[in-house]
């Protein structure tokens, strides 16, 4: 059964930079305009939707970092989310945002230049290609990936990148049982032993979102082979 996360106290969080998170809007909501970044285009579901469903990360980071600075890659992380928003709320933490798309990437940069924020790198490459770079080869806390791919999909992309004792953060909508039983072969295979859920409630309208984080624990280095390209991840997924 999955532990039940209440976002309440990052309400306050979102009000509290409200200011740089209103200008993130805005130029998402410009850019948007001309290059079809996201299908969110009202100022209180970008709120909602990426912002809070981004921070809903921190219910579970928090604990695990027990007051270090976390260093977390975003897999696909497409117009910046949820890097950007945690970055904006942790700014003493180290990200590192991945998105292979160019528009995207160069809109993430666009956006950490305006907003001045210094904890945040873009690199336009392939996270199955970085994973196998020894600047990037399991060296961070956390991956994240949200809105990515199935899970068995997802854990192959990112786990490599993560050290043993780091997590894999995946975001889900309610009904997980079937992809968690896909994948358990591919966690397994990438070093994650141990698999939590945390169910949340986004309050949207008209009706609420109901959502799940999956988060999967690395106990093992990965092996060297893997992962393999995205050719291969994507037809062949691990089991």
């Amino acid at each position: 059964m999955s532990e039940l996360l209440s976002l309440d106290d990052l309400q306050a969080l979102l009000q509290r930079h409200s200011r740089t998170l209103e200008r993130l809007t805005e130029l998402l909501l410009a850019e948007n305009k001309i290059h079809n970044l996201t299908r969110i285009t009202d100022s209180e579901s970008v709120r909602i939707r990426h912002f809070l469903d981004s921070l809903a990360a921190l219910k579970v980071l928090e604990p695990f970092a027990e007051g270090r600075t976390l260093k977390c890659i975003d897999i696909g992380s497409g117009a910046g989310f949820p890097v950007l928003p945690l970055a904006i709320a942790r700014p003493n933490w180290r990200f590192v945002s991945v998105e292979a798309t160019g528009k995207k990437a160069a809109f993430q940069r666009k956006v950490i230049a305006e907003l001045e924020l210094k904890n945040v790198e873009v690199v336009a490459e392939r996270a199955e290609e970085l994973a196998h770079q020894k600047r990037f080869r399991e060296q961070f806390d956390a991956a994240l990936a949200r809105a990515l791919a199935d899970l068995s999909v997802a854990a192959e992309l990112s786990l490599g990148l993560v050290r043993p004792g780091g997590r894999l953060l995946a975001w889900k909508g309610p009904n997980i049982e079937d992809e968690l039983k896909r994948a358990q072969g591919a966690l397994i295979q990438m070093g994650a032993s141990e698999v939590k859920t945390f169910a949340y409630v986004l309050p949207t309208a008209p009706t609420p979102a109901h959502m799940t984080l999956i988060a999967a624990e690395k106990t093992h280095p990965t092996p060297p082979d893997l992962p393999r390209s995205f050719a291969q991840i994507k037809h062949n997924p691990l089991k």
